[in-house]
């Protein structure tokens, strides 16, 4: 599968996904932000993420059923979805990994954390090489 963008976070929260898209380019990864599932399917047809990071409580479409329709999509469906949330009953856990989330991420996490989750997935350059490259 070829990909346009590194990673797209989908999350109604706008200061987290700010944040998130801070982070993420800081280590060198194209970054895409969407607020509500309809605006991630249309950033989505427009070109395939390596992976996603959704929110599972936003309004309209939430992300259980976002990520639904993602893997239902011949497009879409090898791509790795990270499931971030705050809300961490088993059930809800459960849920997600069921629906075919590769990882769960309790919110509030740290980038520590968050890289772990993300390098079986994404290549993320060396703390050293992101630096030599802002200084050339």
């Amino acid at each position: 599968m070829t990909s346009d963008y590194a990673i797209l976070v989908v999350d109604d929260e706008v200061p987290f996904t700010e944040i998130m898209a801070e982070i993420l380019r800081s280590y060198g990864l194209q970054t895409r932000v969407a607020h509500s599932a309809k605006e991630a399917l249309g950033l989505m047809s427009d070109g395939v993420p390596q992976l996603l990071i959704l929110d599972v409580m936003m309004p309209e479409i939430d992300g259980l059923t976002l990520m639904g329709q993602v893997k239902s999509n011949t497009k879409w469906d090898g791509i790795p979805v990270v499931i971030a949330s705050a809300s961490v009953m088993p059930d809800q856990q459960a849920a997600a990994f069921t629906a075919g989330a590769d990882v769960f991420l309790k919110k509030p996490f740290n980038s520590k954390e968050l890289r772990a989750a993300l390098r079986p997935y994404v290549a993320i350059p060396d703390t050293a090489d992101l630096l030599a490259k802002r200084g050339s």
